[in-house]
């Protein structure tokens, strides 16, 4: 099967081929997921939308007997949804997002990975880094931000809010039970797209870089060979930078080990599909 969004490349599939949705990618993401999946021979394809969806219909989607689940992505979608499932997780619940949703004969059952990838991220730098972390900050409101907050909280951190929109950032933390105070902050959590631009550019972000130790990016304009001008920053500034590769990794190896779980190959025998074989066929 070739589709616009693949280009040249051919999806294998058969009338038993379960499908796998995202509301984001990039073409890399797209050839990449599609190319692990054929090595594999797993019987799924996975595909992106080119249009934004809402959450009723984005579920109505993946409820359908040809889906096998999907990745939920965007401003406001990953907590949008959860009204929609079946079941979710409680850490999904605790957080207010959910990243993955899998159809297991017709019902939506949904989880959070992204705070197993954030926290792994978070301890790792802080481990290796030896820098003492007491209080953050977290820039943007969307479904990332609870989880950061969340996270960070467990871990014993004090967390702030800050952002471009200050009402909707007044009733995240009112949302979050989160206190306002002044930096310096130890660590600044970026959970918007704003490294893709020049950070003079952005509402209130120099400010609160000042003083900074450490910085998390969710976003990653390099795996489009874009700059990432935050990263440029902690450069010339001797911060330490943590890239949202550091998150991404553990928290997609967890989403594809829920997604592949009771998977078949393309002949319809069963796959069982460990760790190391999804960070092989990834190359991650």
């Amino acid at each position: 099967m070739n589709n616009k969004n693949l280009a040249s490349f051919s999806v294998p599939f058969n009338t038993t081929t379960l499908f796998l949705f995202s509301t984001s990618g990039s073409q890399s993401s797209i050839e990449k997921h599609n190319k692990a999946l054929h090595s594999l021979s797993a019987n799924l394809t996975y595909f992106t939308f080119p249009h934004k969806i809402s959450a009723k219909e984005y579920a109505n989607l993946l409820k359908s007997p040809i889906t096998r689940g999907g990745a939920v992505t965007g401003q406001g979608l990953k907590s949008e949804i959860i009204p929609f499932l079946d079941e979710t997780e409680a850490l999904a619940q605790n957080t207010g997002a959910v990243n993955t949703v899998v159809n297991r004969n017709g019902k939506l059952y949904g989880y959070n990975t992204d705070a197993f990838g954030f926290e792994t991220a978070v301890k790792k730098h802080i481990k290796e880094s030896g820098l003492e972390i007491n209080n953050a900050v977290i820039y943007g409101n969307g479904g990332v931000s609870g989880v950061a907050s969340y996270v960070l909280k467990n871990m014993g951190i004090n967390v702030t809010m800050r952002g471009r929109n200050q009402d909707k950032v007044n009733k995240k933390m009112k949302e979050l039970k989160l206190t306002d105070f002044s930096g310096p902050f130890d660590l600044v959590v970026n959970a918007t797209p704003m490294s893709s631009y020049q950070l003079s550019e952005v509402a209130g972000f120099l400010e609160i870089l000042d003083g900074s130790k450490m910085v998390f990016d969710h976003n990653m304009p390099e795996k489009d060979n874009k700059i990432n001008y935050l990263e440029q920053f902690c450069l010339k500034t001797n911060t330490h930078f943590i890239p949202g590769k550091e998150m991404y990794v553990p928290q997609m190896i967890k989403q594809w080990k829920l997604f592949m779980d009771g998977v078949q190959d393309i002949s319809g025998n069963a796959l069982e599909i460990s760790e190391d074989d999804i960070k092989r066929h990834w190359n991650v």
